[in-house]
Parts: structure tokens; sequence; C-alpha cells
């Protein structure tokens, strides 16, 4: 039976989003050299299919929370 701290880690691991934005603003802004258009469409779309499954994990773990709770 998942408890409610069982959500912590996987809120906490979403907030990675903006870690892995910040390498991306780094690798544009200040890399050694600028990627393709390829490689940051490549990388835009990965971050969004990999945040989409945590987003849908996390939002899963909870509603099995509040159906244990009742």
């Amino acid at each position: 039976m998942p408890k409610l701290y069982d959500l912590e880690p996987m809120i906490m691991d979403c907030w990675h989003v903006c870690d892995d934005l910040q390498v991306l603003l780094r690798q544009v802004g200040d890399g050694e050299r600028e990627p393709t258009q390829d490689e940051l469409m490549n990388a835009l779309l990965g971050m969004k299919q990999v945040y989409q499954w945590k987003f849908e994990q996390l939002f899963f773990k909870y509603e099995e929370v509040l159906r244990d709770r009742q």
C-alpha cells in the first residue's frame, strides 16, 4: 500500500526538468559548439517525452495513495 511519503521522491525527480533545461541553455548559450537544429529538436522532444512519463507516473501514484487513504 503506497503512502503519502512515497510521492516525495517522485515529486523531487520531476524538479530535474529545471536542471535539464539549464544544461540545454548552457549548451546553446555558452557551449563549445552550438547544437544543430536536429540535435536541439531531438533533445527537446526527448525531454518532453521523459517528463510526460514522469508526471504521468507521479499522478498515477498520487491517485493510488488517495484511493488507499479512503
